[in-house]
Parts: C-alpha cells; sequence; structure tokens
C-alpha cells in the first residue's frame, strides 16, 4: 500500500506567479544629488593611495640637457688591432686623473676590456694597494634598446664613458657609434687593415674609393648630431709601430693621411709593440701602477711618455687629465732609445 500510496499520490498544485511590484512613479532624469559639505580636517591630510605616474620613457626620464658625461668608443670592424688595450690604458689615466669613468664591452663574446678589469681587481687584492678603475656597465640583453637606456643613465653619473665595440659590424655596435662624442680606431701597419678605411690602389698609391667603415661612421654623423653639442670627433692611431720606420710602415702612413680628408678623420699616435703591454694586461695592469708595486718591474720612460701622447691626442674635455699629462717644461729624465728599455722581469727568454 505503501508504494501505491506513494504512486498515485497527487502532486500539489503550482504555485500562482506573484504580482509585478509597483514601482513608485518619479520625475525622470532624476535630481542632481547636492554636494556633501567638505571636512575641516587641516593640511595633515594624506590620501590612502596616492596617484602613481606612469614609467616615463628613456628619453624623458634622461633628457638631453642634463649633466652630460663624454662617450669615447673604441671601433674598427678589423680585429687584432688593439682596441682593448687602448681602451684599457685610456680608462686607468682617466680614473687616475681623479674623472668618474664607466667602462662597456659591447662584444658578449670576448669581453676582453671587462675581464682586464675584473684581473684588476684580483690584483688589486693580490698586492694589497689600492688601485683605481672605472664602474663596469654590464649588459644584459644585449640590444640597442638596453644600450641606450644605460648610456644615457651614465652619462649624468659619470665623466666619461669607454666603449670597447668588437670587431664585427652589428646592430649594437652601430648604436654605441651613433652615440659617441669620440670614436677611436687604432690600425696596423698593413695595408689589409686599410680596407676598412679606404681601398688604395697597390701600384700607383692613389685611393679608390673609401671602405665600409669609413662609410659606415659618415652615415652616423650627420644623424647624430642632435645628441651632441659639438660634431664627431674621429681619431685613428697607428698602434703597434716599431721603434725604426719601415718603408712598409712609411707607406701605410701616406695611404692614411690622403684617407684622412676625404673620411673625415685625423691621424694621432698610438701604442708601439710591447711586450710590458702583453705581460701587464692580463694582470689589468698599466705602467702607471708600477709606482705603487714597485717589485713587479721598473718603470719605463719612454713608454710612459707614449701613452701620454696618445691621451693629448684625443683632446679630451677633462682639465685633471690635460694637467696630469701636460708636458714639462724641463725633463728630468732623458729619452731611452736603447735596447733596454724592453727589460721586463715576467719576460721569458
Amino acid at each position: 500500500m505503501g508504494l501505491l500510496n506513494r504512486l498515485f499520490r497527487r502532486k500539489p498544485p503550482p504555485a500562482a506567479n506573484p504580482p509585478p511590484r509597483s514601482f513608485a512613479k518619479s520625475d525622470w532624469p532624476p535630481k542632481k544629488l547636492e554636494a556633501l559639505p567638505e571636512l575641516d580636517t587641516g593640511n595633515s591630510f594624506t590620501a590612502p593611495f596616492p596617484e602613481t605616474a606612469p614609467e616615463l620613457p628613456a628619453y624623458l626620464k634622461y633628457p638631453l640637457n642634463s649633466p652630460r658625461g663624454h662617450i669615447i668608443v673604441f671601433a674598427n670592424e678589423k680585429g687584432g688591432v688593439g682596441k682593448s688595450t687602448s681602451a684599457f690604458h685610456t680608462c686607468i689615466a682617466l680614473c687616475n686623473a681623479g674623472e668618474r669613468v664607466a667602462a662597456l664591452d659591447v662584444d658578449l663574446r670576448q669581453l676582453t676590456l671587462h675581464r682586464a678589469l675584473w684581473a684588476r681587481q684580483e690584483s688589486q687584492q693580490e698586492y694589497g694597494v689600492r688601485l683605481p678603475g672605472p664602474e663596469q656597465i654590464m649588459l644584459v640583453q644585449q640590444n640597442e634598446v638596453e644600450l641606450e637606456e644605460k648610456l644615457r643613465m651614465a652619462r649624468i653619473h659619470h665623466s666619461f664613458i669607454v666603449i670597447d665595440v668588437g670587431g664585427h659590424d652589428s646592430p649594437i655596435a652601430r648604436k654605441a657609434i651613433f652615440m659617441a662624442d669620440t670614436i677611436v680606431t687604432p690600425v696596423n701597419d698593413s695595408f689589409i687593415d686599410l680596407d676598412m678605411l679606404g681601398r688604395i690602389d697597390p701600384r700607383t698609391g692613389e685611393l679608390k674609393t673609401l671602405g665600409n667603415f669609413a662609410r659606415l661612421v659618415e652615415h652616423l654623423k650627420e644623424p647624430s648630431l642632435s645628441l651632441r653639442p659639438k660634431p664627431l670627433d674621429w681619431v685613428v692611431m697607428q698602434n703597434r709601430s716599431r721603434n725604426f720606420a719601415t718603408k712598409n710602415e712609411r707607406k701605410v702612413l701616406d695611404a692614411l693621411q690622403q684617407i684622412a680628408p676625404v673620411a673625415g678623420f685625423r691621424l694621432v699616435p698610438g701604442l708601439r709593440e710591447r711586450v710590458t703591454y702583453r705581460e701587464l694586461f692580463p694582470m689589468g695592469l698599466t705602467l702607471f701602477d708600477l709606482e705603487a708595486i714597485p717589485g713587479l718591474g721598473k718603470l719605463q720612460p719612454n713608454a710612459r711618455e707614449e701613452i701620454w701622447a696618445m691621451l693629448r691626442s684625443l683632446n679630451l674635455p677633462s682639465e685633471a687629465l690635460a694637467k696630469a699629462i701636460a708636458v714639462p717644461e724641463s725633463p728630468s729624465e732623458p729619452a731611452v732609445t736603447s735596447k733596454a728599455e724592453y727589460d721586463w722581469p715576467l719576460q721569458k727568454d
């Protein structure tokens, strides 16, 4: 019975639909609410959630009219010409003069300049002396946007920014050249190295056409005038020359003097081929550090004057550096031209 009762149980009738709600009629549009009176809380009231301004782009965060550092770029599409050695000596000379210097190597594969500066920190700990050095800027993404951002920030906090560019063409190398105030291009005494600057006829010695690197600098000169108050200073230095000029070196010098007015650079003396540079560079040291570490080697007046001559020819805007490397009125030590100048305790026989 219980099952039948459940089967034939009558379902309750559906509930009636509720009547629609009636809304009071009101005027439309609604009346405007009266403004609430302001509370007199004094000047101590601060909003709990202050509005944050959106992040500005680089060209607004670091405007061009802010204090600017001088950017020196050591660049040449030909490798093995002494770019890193010249950039390293320039960094240390500026630091010794008391300038605030930043160093940047855009060649991520080699990082020659950074490795020399890291070795300098190790030598400082090993010998227990204070060795002035630049602040190192490292690129994470290795692209032009990051380079421009960090250079604009470094220009505010440093007097000089020294950049070592790899021996090949790349977008980041072009960006560094575009933002440079001074470009230093070391070359060896070889006509193969001159192909990047100009093509010389080997028979007549006349200039045929400008090389790829010279055309690149010429292409980037005019658009970058908006970044600097004065024209770009392009310097070509003849590196690794010998004490006694050979016939080939004189030909290379004549070719450079022929290319210079067409390409728009000026010639300056560079660093000669010396064992001292090869021995000191892996340890992150220069000839100026031998005064602080006298047991490492003896001072070499000719080599030191050679570095000073290179720095004087760059015409960098630094009064402290100009005072440090000024030519003495009465030199105390005569110039040494004998072979004893190359005596170096670390040199292997």
